[in-house]
């Protein structure tokens, strides 16, 4: 990844680059690809079946018993080859998807892809061990090197290894073959067909792809080695405190050589300075190291104890990290090493004390993520990937559900980098089958997300269900035994579905009508996902487009601000909760986007992002800093009809408001009374009575509902007061006629670069810069040193209009915009 070899090259000033690439490589293998689909697929106009209103028509819960042929006939094979000999291949880089897709998808495309890549095997190859690691294909994959099947890997959200060591010919061209299939099959998890299916599989080689290759004595990859709670490193952190720490490394070494490897195996931990991304790596503060004499083809896990005083500890706030080098010397040689960032930390879970990080009670504030993004659907690179993270934190959440399955590996080091907390599901949505193979590969999917993401600090839960699937019960007992065979100890908790099963650690809290209720398990609690389906199901209040107006997206906040107050009554039995969504999505299972995010598919805040960040406390550590005091008006102060009443979100004592300098009202934040909607489904379904100056005395910070306000063009200013000192304002104009365009894009602190995802947006403004909230002209955007990915012309939706831009390999990003007010420029310079 990205990331990592950044690392791999600022520590080549400390060991050498003769060091670093003469005895292990990891080589990104993202360029040089050819892509091919076969047929159009199944890219057909399905005739879908929108779900109700009411809260039990989310659930299409499918048990079946059902088994298919996974492996691909020779027959279709045949048949698919020589298509293969004169079709036209295209030239690609991943992360790749098989099709660019419309921004709202009635049937995604599936079918069957080849990618093919020609490469050179170094000749110095040839006594080393060569694999090729695959961090996510869609979703049954085939790979042959040279014209030999050496792997069929079932899954698209896991990753696989291939050992090339035996296939290769070393100082000659090598050509690598892979066959996805990503059209529904019921063996492979989640198993439930698309057109029922409440988010998108999408296809290709959607990550990364990565050359490997190590000496004969070398350190385990864990997904390959594929023992249980081994391979590779793990690390766990048997005593924690800020005075002493002591960190437990475990190591398998590999002999692959005909003779007894004598190795000293070595642990080296290196400061990492900084937090939130602006980080240097630091001295070495600790070494560690173990000899070893390892038989012929042994292979030994080796368990070092390291101590390290005064340590800095990863927490949400702090998340403070170091990076554990792993050397393997043989005869005074380097002859293997893996580098890792870790953060020491410690958890618990308790119905007394919630959720606690070394010792300190944290409320869980979170919301959940699709790894969706327009257009493209999964194929997103890492630096996009983080600044979603990025998003999610600066939006006052320190949690995200990774829902519904293993997510790209960038995303967890962008929870670690950030603080992050993390709970990471298997694949798995309302479908279960109880076919042997289908169940077995539910188990490999469990161990292979620990093994992949053990030494994450900042994963607090492994929901190790298969969501809202209900199985049947010896599946959970073995779905929490496996979890726990993995990672032994006292910080592996499990979560999942209660529906009369306790055997989780975590217990998500039971669901009646559409009520969160705590659990009556005797674990700790969490939910889950809020704020969407109990508002009138697939026609909730909740789902509203930006361009809905005003009104609308008040009540998506309200709705936020209703469910979210209720439900941290519960705590501390209850940890804390996520709502559903951040992001507005594609499903398989409906004709439109779902649009329950808290910000829309292309990543702009709607009226619930400033709720939630108004609930954050001053002196939040954030990565633009300590939060500061916070005051945002939910209006855009347009003259229409709503406009008597205005939302004020804030984290202050007072707030006054102001309407062309003349204040209008000062007054204490809401302190109204909490409305249960239970013996009124109709009025609930609906949306209650938003903005009652109630329904949040559970809150951190209430909002300021200022009411009988009468419409007068011009300013409206809120200030926000703490002791009675003026901290902040806020100011929305009444939009003039629209005149300009002017160019903004989605980022996180972190300049884009090469073979990235920028998401650019086009506002239409007034003369005076105020944002054309009702314009919906057309615009065009075209880009040099890169392309446009989905339409180049698009029409504003409430004053803007959003693109997708590829940046290619050139060191800066040219964008030209064209409009019936004129044409617009704005370079973006890129950092590779």
């Amino acid at each position: 990844m990205y990331r990592s070899i950044i690392i791999l090259f600022s520590l080549s000033f400390l060991f050498g680059c003769s060091d670093l690439h003469h005895h292990s490589q990891r080589i990104n293998f993202n360029s040089g690809w050819e892509f091919v689909r076969l047929g159009e697929g199944n890219n057909v106009n399905t005739k879908h079946k929108n779900q109700g209103s009411d809260w039990l028509s989310q659930y299409d819960v499918t048990h079946v018993s059902s088994g298919v042929n996974l492996p691909v006939s020779e027959e279709v094979l045949k048949g698919e080859f020589n298509q293969l000999e004169t079709v036209e291949w295209e030239d690609v880089t991943l992360p790749h998807t098989p099709i660019i897709e419309d921004l709202a998808i009635v049937h995604q495309w599936e079918g069957i892809s080849y990618y093919k890549k020609q490469f050179i095997a170094l000749t110095n190859w040839s006594d080393k061990k060569c694999f090729l690691e695959f961090e996510g294909a869609m979703q049954l994959a085939d790979i042959w090197i040279n014209g030999k099947h050496i792997l069929q890997h079932a899954g698209g959200y896991t990753p696989f290894v291939v050992d090339l060591s035996d296939y290769l010919k070393f100082g000659d061209s090598n050509e690598i073959l892979v066959r996805l299939d990503n059209m529904d099959n019921p063996l492979i998890p989640p198993g439930k067909p698309l057109e029922k299916l409440d988010f998108c599989y999408y296809g290709g080689l959607y990550r990364d792809v990565n050359l490997i290759i190590k000496n004969l004595v070398h350190i385990t990859d864990p997904i390959f080695a594929n023992e249980t709670a081994g391979g590779g490193v793990f690390v766990t952190y048997p005593e924690v405190s800020h005075s002493k720490a002591v960190i437990s490394v475990k190591t398998q070494v590999v002999n692959e050589t005909e003779t007894i490897a004598n190795i000293t195996v070595m642990q080296r931990l290196f400061r990492i300075d900084g937090l939130f991304g602006k980080r240097n790596i630091g001295r070495e503060v600790v070494k560690v190291e173990a000899k070893e004499n390892l038989g012929i083809g042994k292979a030994r896990h080796m368990i070092q104890k390291i101590e390290l005083n005064d340590p800095k500890l990863w927490s949400p706030d702090e998340p403070w990290l170091y990076l554990l080098r792993t050397e393997i010397v043989e005869n005074g040689e380097i002859v293997d090493y893996e580098e890792q960032r870790i953060g020491i930390r410690r958890i618990s879970f308790s119905r007394e004390n919630g959720f606690e990080i070394n010792g300190q009670k944290v409320r869980l504030v979170g919301t959940n993520r699709h790894q969706e993004y327009p257009y493209v659907g999964n194929a997103i690179p890492d630096r996009a990937q983080y600044r979603d993270v990025y998003h999610i934190k600066e939006s006052g959440f320190n949690t995200v559900r990774l829902g519904h399955y293993l997510q790209d590996k960038s995303v967890l080091e962008a929870c670690d980098e950030l603080g992050v907390l993390a709970i990471e599901p298997i694949p798995g949505w309302q479908f279960f089958n109880d076919n042997k193979q289908f169940c077995e590969l539910t188990y490999r999917d469990i161990r292979y997300m620990i093994r992949r993401d053990r030494n994450h600090p900042s994963i607090v839960m492994w929901e190790v269900i298969l969501n809202e699937s209900w199985p049947p019960k010896w599946w959970k007992d073995n779905a929490a035994e496996i979890a726990h065979s993995e990672y032994p100890g006292n910080q592996c908790y499990t979560s999942g579905d209660s529906y009369g099963y306790f055997g989780w650690d975590v217990q998500y809290n039971d669901w009646e009508e559409g009520f969160n209720r705590p659990n009556n398990s005797g674990k700790p609690g969490f939910i889950r996902e809020y704020y969407d389906y109990e508002f009138g199901g697939h026609y909730s209040t909740t789902r509203v487009s930006r361009g809905d107006g005003e009104k609308a997206l008040l009540q998506n906040a309200w709705n936020a601000q209703w469910s979210h107050n209720r439900y941290r009554a519960y705590y501390p039995w209850t940890s804390g909760d996520a709502v559903w969504s951040m992001y507005d999505y594609n499903r398989g299972c409906c004709d439109n986007i779902c649009r329950s995010g808290v910000a829309d598919i292309f990543r702009i805040d709607k009226f619930s992002i400033p709720f939630f960040k108004s609930q954050m406390a001053i002196g939040t550590p954030l990565p633009t800093g300590k939060f500061k005091p916070y005051i945002f008006i939910a209006n855009y102060w347009d003259n229409r009809p709503e406009d008597d009443k205005i939302v004020v979100y804030a984290n202050v004592d007072e707030v006054s408001l102001f309407i062309n300098g003349k204040e209008f009202a000062r007054q204490k934040c809401d302190a109204g009374p909490d409305a249960n909607y239970a013996e009124d489904r109709e009025l609930w379904y609906k949306g209650g009575h938003p903005f009652d100056g109630g329904n949040c005395r559970n809150l951190n910070f209430p909002p300021f509902t200022f009411n009988n306000v009468k419409w007068q063009k011009g300013e409206l200013k809120a200030v926000g007061y703490i002791d009675r000192d003026e901290t902040c304002e806020y100011i929305t104009r009444t939009p003039g006629e629209p005149s300009k365009i002017a160019i903004d894009y989605f980022e996180s602190g972190k300049p884009a670069t090469n073979n990235d995802l920028i998401i650019v947006y086009l506002k239409v403004e007034d003369k005076n810069g105020t944002l054309c909230v009702s314009d919906t002209s057309k615009v065009t955007l075209s880009v040099i040193g890169g392309e446009v990915i989905g339409p180049e012309k698009m029409t504003a939706e409430a004053g803007i209009a959003s693109f997708l831009v590829k940046t290619g390999a050139e060191r800066q990003l040219k964008l030209e915009v064209k409009s019936h007010f004129g044409k617009v420029e704005k370079v973006i310079y890129l950092r590779f």
